[in-house]
Parts: structure tokens; sequence; C-alpha cells
């Protein structure tokens, strides 16, 4: 076995670094042979991935240490090249949502002995084409617009460096919501669920797909939602007033029933794909990453893509 490490040394406020400097360790304590790579900017994967796959044999296996943006941009890197190669994921982010979701270790010797195995799954994921743009990608966890990328924009590697120090890492979301919200603009959205007939929604603060229940670091914002249920849940949030926001909260972080209690203002429903049209400037986030967009014309639906359970 000879693995192909490629690190976000960066992501989780340096615990990139960290994770992928006790692999290597482990790696030469116990004689298995590597490659590294470590990323120094977004982006660069669709120029690592290229050059790795020239020379792949079934020995190798593909190791992705970061965040979840990480992991997107390394299989969105694998799928532009037309590749569909198993990848191992070792969780190195601040909020490590697909990780939880899949209940994936964080410990080294655990990972390796999971990489031994090779149990490989088929992962359903969310593949997306904006029209307009011509932009095409993935979301592995989620993809939304409105609030939820504004707080991802917001929520700054310094922020998380300095909420992880402090000991806040699960609630490292929660100034960034707070601000988001203060900053916040409502928007109109169309929506179309399936073959369903095309709904108008106004006065938005969020319309989002989500593949599992997680949001900002172990927040469980779509309890129904579930990884491989063979369909993602479109969310849409409108028509919220700081006291909705005050009184949704507790609901949100504890008892998970916010969905039932406010049905005014949040709305789901499940879907195997889905066309957003927003006619105006907007920010999108996928995984965390945050794109804007003048206007959109979006549609999504599942597709999958191999990866180690580890």
């Amino acid at each position: 076995m000879h693995l192909i490490i490629i690190a976000n040394p960066y992501s989780g406020g340096g615990n990139g670094k960290k994770q992928f400097d006790c692999l290597v360790n482990y790696c030469l304590k116990n004689n298995i042979t590597f490659s590294t790579y470590l990323t120094q900017y977004a982006g660069e994967m669709i120029e690592i991935i290229p050059r790795i796959i020239q020379n792949l044999t079934s020995e190798h296996k593909i190791i992705i240490i970061g965040g979840d943006g990480t992991l997107n941009e390394a299989i969105s890197a694998l799928i532009q090249c037309n590749q569909k190669i198993p990848v191992a994921y070792l969780p190195a982010g601040t909020g490590n949502d697909f990780a939880r979701e899949m209940i994936l270790t964080h410990d080294i010797t655990t990972f390796i002995k999971h990489l031994y195995n090779e149990t490989i799954k088929n992962l359903e994921i969310i593949s997306y084409h904006e029209k307009m743009s011509h932009k095409k990608g993935i979301a592995i966890n989620s993809l939304g617009f409105g609030i939820d990328a504004a707080i991802c924009q917001l929520n700054t590697v310094q922020a998380k460096s300095q909420k992880k120090r402090f000991g806040l890492n699960k609630l490292s979301y929660l100034t960034p919501i707070i601000d988001a919200f203060k900053n916040h603009q409502e928007f109109q959205a169309s929506i179309q669920v399936d073959d369903e007939p095309v709904q108008i929604a106004d006065k938005n603060l969020l319309v989002g797909l989500f593949n599992h229940s997680y949001f900002g670091g172990g927040i469980q914002f779509v309890p129904t939602a579930k990884q491989n249920s063979h369909h993602f849940e479109v969310v849409v949030a409108r028509d919220v007033t700081t006291k909705v926001i005050l009184k949704a909260f507790p609901f949100i972080l504890w008892n998970k029933q916010h969905f039932e209690r406010f049905p005014n203002h949040l709305m789901k429903q499940t879907a195997t794909k889905a066309c957003i049209k927003i006619q105006q400037p907007i920010l999108m986030q996928t995984d965390g990453e945050v794109t804007s967009f003048e206007a959109v014309d979006l549609e999504a639906e599942l597709m999958t893509y191999p990866i180690y359970l580890t």
C-alpha cells in the first residue's frame, strides 16, 4: 500500500498540518510508503489531481486531509478529470460535519486499520449546474443561498482558530450567525422540486439543499436529512424576524423540533432533483465554500462517488 497524502495545512486553524504530521510520522514508524502534497491556496486541487492520476496503480490510495471544503475540492477535481477513484478522508476542519454524519475516525491508528480493510461505499452527493455562469460542482453536505452562505463568508480562518483555541469549536458559527442575520437581505426564489409545480417563495432568509442533518459544526439544522437516503431535503426559511429567530434558536440547538414549531417560517421537502432561480445578486455556499452570483438558474440532482469508510 502506497499512500498519496493531499493535505490542506490551514484547515481547522492549523489542525490540517497537525493531522498531516501525525500521519506522516505513523507511516515512517510503520514502513508505509507515501507521497505528500500540501495545498497552499483554494483551487489548487485541480492542478494536483491530474498529476497524481497519471501514474496510479492498485497499490495507491488517495488520502485527503482537511475540512469539508477540502474534501469537496478533491472529489470535484477528480470528477472534472472524469475519474471515480476512491478517496479516504481524514477530518481536520473546524466543523467536520461530513465526518460526524458518516462516523469517520480522527485517530491515525484506527484510520490506517480501516484503510487496510478497503471497505468502499458509494456516497450520494448533490451535483449542480448553474446555467447562467456555466458553473458545475458538487455539495457533499449542503448547498445554500442566503444567510448560510453569509455565515460561511463571515466565519473566517482567524475566527475559527480563536474559537477552537478557547474550546468553542462546536459553537464556532454562533457569532457569524448573529452578524449575518443583522445584515441579511431577503430575496425571492423560484423553486421546483422533482416534477412538482414551480413554487415562488418570497421574503427568504435561506433556500438550501441538505444532504444530511448537520451544519455549522454539529448543529442538526435538518434532523430528517440523512446521507445516502436516495434523496436530499429542500429547505426554505422565510419571513424570519428577530423575534422568530430568538424563539427558534433553542429548538435548533437542542430538541430539533424547529420545523414542527415554526411551520410558517421553516419548510422542507424531500427531492431527488431540484431547480432554483433567483433574479438578484446572491451568495451561495457549498460545503462551507462561498461563491457569488449576479443571478441564479441552478439545477441539482444526486450522483454517487466512491469513498473508503475510515
